[in-house]
């Protein structure tokens, strides 16, 4: 004997789990979030179209990265938690820029707000991925102690210089070749985990395996998008500066100055561009919801019709 649901008696939607009920909305709220495979010259086309992007408006973009690198600075300066506080708060501080690029790209009405945009939502999450960044950071370093006696530590948490002998020595490379067996992954892992949370409001483990994944799947892109930048980014800038210098001395502090000033939001930008191109854009709410609207109106007219 088989029975059938009555639907008078399904649970309603506030008595579900909660836990199902925000995976169903997030399913349902819009296009599902896919880790693309993009072409080698996307490594070259990102740094290009992050050039463009700050083209379209140079103010407003310096004015989010400054703006975000001041409010990360002044952070620091905290006695006893700056560091920490630094780090914690720096996912979100990107965000807002991150957010802005998006805005310029859709070309939304920019304001000033969009700095703070990354402490709107998700903001617990946000401020685990960058606690999570300082634990990691922090215990790799602490490992290095029993490899080179506590010298690459005191280095970068003292600032004490040791003599050319002991930085040349066999455990201070040990050391520093671990820290890049380490951190390297863990950089790759944490690369887009502010867009992913911030945008397609992922959890942090998830957020994490799903960066490492999308650099993955392209890491011939990045590396062609990471050659570029030191070429064209660093190494050529910098004979440019010298050639200045040498040439006109004193003007080669301020082209310094200058090329600081177009080449951090020209970064950030073009890292925009590759988590676009890689994980995609979630839709906006105001078009779902207008959809969700329209595909209402359409069954209520239908059986009139």
């Amino acid at each position: 004997m088989t029975t059938t649901a009555n639907p008078d008696t399904a649970p309603a939607p506030d008595q579900t789990d909660p836990q199902q009920h925000r995976e169903h909305h997030h399913r349902s709220s819009g296009r599902p979030m896919r880790i693309r495979r993009v072409s080698m010259l996307h490594g070259w086309y990102w740094l290009i179209e992050g050039f463009a992007l700050w083209l379209r408006n140079p103010a407003f973009l310096s004015f989010l990265t400054f703006g975000c690198f001041l409010a990360a600075f002044a952070a620091a300066l905290v006695p006893y938690v700056g560091e920490l506080l630094c780090m914690i708060l720096y996912p979100s501080l990107t965000l807002g820029v991150y957010n802005g690029c998006r805005a310029i790209d859709r070309r939304r009405q920019l304001r000033p707000e969009l700095l703070l945009s990354g402490f709107r939502r998700r903001v617990y999450d946000m401020l685990l991925a960058g606690f999570c960044n300082f634990a990691v950071i922090k215990l790799v370093l602490l490992g290095t102690i029993q490899i080179d006696d506590g010298v690459l530590w005191k280095l970068l948490e003292n600032s004490e210089v040791s003599d050319t002998l002991t930085l040349s020595s066999p455990g201070f490379l040990y050391a520093l070749l671990a820290v890049a067996i380490l951190l390297i992954p863990w950089g790759i892992a944490f690369l887009f985990v502010s867009q992913l949370v911030g945008w397609w409001r992922l959890p942090v483990s998830r957020a994490l395996s799903s960066s490492f994944v999308g650099c993955l799947r392209n890491l011939l892109p990045l590396l062609v998008y990471s050659f570029c930048f030191l070429f064209f980014a660093c190494m050529l800038p910098a004979l440019v500066i010298n050639f200045i210098n040498l040439t006109m001395e004193g003007l080669g502090t301020l082209a310094c100055a200058i090329y600081v000033l177009l080449i951090v939001p020209v970064l950030l930008a073009s890292f925009y561009v590759a988590a676009r191109d890689i994980f995609g854009l979630p839709r906006r709410r105001k078009h779902r919801r207008r959809s969700e609207q329209q595909a209402q109106e359409l069954q209520e007219t239908e059986p009139n019709e």
